[in-house]
């Protein structure tokens, strides 16, 4: 977890709504470096079953819910993953939770009502230790791949050739698919510092760049034949998140999908209707 480039995943957690909104309101992501999204759950099932699909890296979350607690959130998920940062929010009534949570290797509490300065510099804190802890592992990887490629013959070379390509095509044809690193590793039986090394010196950018293009240029694909909301194409081409979509989007072309359609429209018909 955590290789290559930071995609930041904040998972905010709180049963109740207004808090959480709150919260997510008061997160500045101007100091946000990179592409960052932003997921809330309201039980600790929920948050669960978010960590297990988008394995966020930070993790803000109540000590109490209705039914379970923070800390029992805080043990799971660093059983699942270690190099988690998870920021507990307390009330002075829940000391209690506060110290076991803490015992779960929490990296800090809040207490109520959260301060927006105080929650960003926790935030910010966060992010330099995964990113500490990320030029480590590149570290380490980079060793691994160099490894890896002094050890692969000719043979091996033709297999890999095989393999980026099928990726390329993959990728392709099944743009409304969700891929990682990780995943398309573990298919094609490779480790992942070394499939991240021969797919961007083979095709000259990144595995996560080459994936962001394609689903961008099928979405301006179907900015140009269909009549489909940005929502609904944003969904088509694997990104629920409209938000996040936009984001993507902005990155690969400069300017948002409501832009470019706004523009497509003026220069297939002469006006503005998205």
């Amino acid at each position: 977890m955590f290789k290559g480039e930071i995609h930041m995943i904040i998972l905010v957690a709180d049963d109740e709504r207004w808090i959480r909104k709150g919260i997510i309101k008061m997160i500045d992501q101007s100091r946000l470096v990179g592409e960052t999204q932003v997921l809330e759950a309201d039980t600790v099932e929920d948050a669960l079953t978010l960590f297990a699909e988008y394995r966020p890296q930070i993790v803000i979350s109540d000590v109490k819910f209705p039914t379970e607690d923070g800390c029992t959130l805080c043990e799971r998920i660093y059983a699942i993953e270690k190099q988690t940062r998870i920021i507990m929010i307390s009330g002075y009534d829940e000391f209690e939770y506060v110290k076991r949570a803490l015992a779960y290797r929490a990296v800090d509490y809040l207490l109520k009502p959260v301060d927006k300065q105080v929650l960003n510099n926790t935030i910010q804190r966060c992010i330099e230790e995964l990113t500490a802890d990320l030029h480590i592992t590149e570290e380490g990887h980079k060793e691994s791949a160099d490894r890896e490629q002094s050890a692969g013959d000719a043979a091996r070379s033709v297999d890999i050739q095989d393999v980026i390509k099928d990726i390329e095509d993959t990728i392709r044809k099944n743009y409304s698919e969700k891929y990682t690193l990780s995943g398309l590793a573990l298919k094609y039986h490779l480790s992942e510092a070394y499939l991240s090394t021969v797919f961007k010196k083979r095709t000259g950018i990144s595995l996560t760049s080459y994936i962001m293009q394609v689903k961008v240029e099928r979405a301006k694909e179907l900015m140009m034949t269909t009549q489909g909301k940005i929502w609904d194409i944003a969904a088509q081409v694997g990104y629920p998140d409209q938000h996040y979509f936009t984001k993507v989007f902005k990155k690969v072309t400069g300017e948002s999908p409501t832009e470019y359609k706004t523009k497509l429209n003026r220069e297939l018909y002469g006006e503005e209707h998205v």
